[in-house]
């Protein structure tokens, strides 16, 4: 659990470092270009949008993995006690049937 958190955690700050620098960016065009950074902004806005959104699918999908990492460690647990429960039941299965033998020995005993 805490490897997911320190990892959360450097993704954050990755994604934080971005944005800083991606700001950075976006201000050092607007003051050098002037009045010919109308076009330059737009196209740096559009691929910043861009930037952004595969960012947060990015994040999407290192939660989408971390819900498969948890549900499979989940059945996987859940797995092993169904394996050890049916093991136990074939165990009692063996003990019942052993004993109606020695029933039914006992019984046909008695009649004859």
């Amino acid at each position: 659990m805490s490897t997911n958190r320190s990892e959360n955690g450097v993704a954050a700050i990755e994604i934080d470092m971005r944005d800083v620098l991606r700001a950075k960016k976006l201000r050092t065009l607007a003051e050098n270009k002037g009045a010919k950074s109308d076009f330059s902004e737009l196209v740096f806005g559009i691929s910043n949008r861009s930037a952004e959104e595969i960012d947060h699918l990015v994040e999407g999908l290192q939660q989408v993995r971390e819900k498969l990492d948890t549900d499979g460690n989940r059945l996987q647990s859940e797995l092993a006690k169904y394996a050890e429960f049916s093991e136990t039941v074939m165990q009692l299965t063996k003990i019942v049937a052993d004993g109606m033998t020695h029933v039914k020995r006992a019984s046909a005993e008695n009649e004859a």
